[in-house]
């Protein structure tokens, strides 16, 4: 698996896909910071909500386009040189996007947490610590799709699917009974009961049933389950187009 990873960084320096985890929560941290003025209280919940809501997902989506691209100009020649299987490649790349996922997520946390130091927070260091994990493991299912996506229709097909699962995510289910039924809800209705924000940002109300922590144990095996449906399909499909 190390190796897998390896050749995943390879592939990637000189690239803006292996700054881009370091790039997207910096942008997100300054945007932020400019639109709330240093308002009290303000900078932590907005730099998480704006993050996890819309432009997590879209680092994600460029990513996983960015990821797959060179391999897919190369109709994937440069692959098949190597002494490892497709499905283990497929692994590898999505391992290694997983882990700058995790990375894009910390960076987040730290320069929230910051901020919150610096202009005071309503969210605690551990629920925002708890949030990074959970971020990370419940967008885990969207790599498979986005680089399905890329690899099967280009980056039109990527970023258009990426803005109707947030939209999607956020507008629906995501305050709703039913938000297990969306997987892109999932990731937005844990951020309730761990950084007390509603889906757009506000603060959850005392007495809401939105507090309860008892989604978050069930979002996360739906979460973990989605990925392995994708991921293994996804590696499927890979293997079969490389017989062709």
């Amino acid at each position: 698996m190390g190796r897998m990873i390896e050749v995943e960084h390879l592939k990637c320096r000189r690239t803006f896909g292996k700054i881009l985890p370091v790039v997207a929560p910096l942008v997100t941290l300054l945007l932020v910071l400019v639109l709330t003025g240093g308002l009290a209280d303000a900078f932590p919940a907005g730099a998480w909500n704006w993050w996890y809501a819309t432009l997590l997902p879209g680092t994600l989506a460029v990513m996983c386009y960015l990821s797959i691209t060179k391999d897919r100009k190369n109709r994937y020649y440069n692959l098949r040189g190597l002494s490892i299987s497709g499905r283990q490649l497929i692994f590898g790349k999505m391992l290694y996007l997983a882990l700058g996922l995790l990375a894009a997520n910390g960076i987040l946390f730290l320069g929230a947490t910051i901020g919150g130091f610096l202009f005071g927070s309503t969210i605690p260091a551990s629920g925002a610590a708890l949030a990074t994990i959970l971020l990370t493991l419940s967008y885990l299912w969207e790599i498979p799709v986005y680089l399905f996506l890329s690899a099967r229709f280009g980056m039109f097909a990527d970023v258009f699917a990426c803005m109707v699962l947030s939209i999607g995510g956020v507008a629906t289910l995501s305050d709703k009974s039913s938000w297990w039924l969306c997987p892109s809800s999932i990731p937005v209705r844990l951020m309730c009961p761990t950084l007390g924000l509603l889906p757009n940002g506000l603060p959850i109300p005392a007495k809401s049933e939105l507090w309860s922590e008892s989604v978050i144990l069930p979002g996360i095996m739906l979460s973990l389950g989605w990925f392995v449906v994708c991921a293994v399909l996804f590696a499927w499909w890979f293997e079969e187009m490389e017989v062709k």
